[in-house]
C-alpha cells in the first residue's frame, strides 16, 4: 500500500526587495531610493557574488513610512478588530 503525503506550501514573507520595487512601493524614483539608502534612511544590503546588487529590507520600508507618517502628523490607523495590524511590505 502506498502512503500519500500531503505537501504544504508555506508562504514566507519577503525580507528584501529590489531598488526598483522599493521605488514602486513608495511611489518614488529609483534615484531617490538610492539617496535614502546612502543617507541610511532605508536599510539596504549588497548581495550576489560580487556584492553589487542592492536590496532594500522590507522592515526598513515599513519604518520609513511610519516615520514619514509621524513627521507629517498623520495619525495611526485604528487597529483591525479582527487581529493585529497588518504590515504592508512583509
Amino acid at each position: 500500500m502506498i502512503e500519500r503525503r500531503e505537501t504544504h506550501v508555506v508562504e514566507i514573507p519577503k525580507l528584501l526587495v529590489s531598488v526598483r520595487k522599493a521605488a514602486e512601493i513608495l511611489d518614488l524614483s529609483e534615484r531617490v531610493v538610492y539617496e535614502l539608502c546612502y543617507a541610511r534612511e532605508l536599510e539596504s544590503v549588497k548581495v550576489g557574488p560580487k556584492k553589487w546588487i542592492r536590496r532594500i529590507t522590507c522592515e526598513s520600508l515599513n519604518r520609513y513610512v511610519e516615520k514619514a507618517r509621524r513627521e507629517s502628523g498623520i495619525p495611526e490607523p485604528p487597529p483591525d478588530r479582527h487581529g493585529p495590524p497588518k504590515r504592508g511590505f512583509e
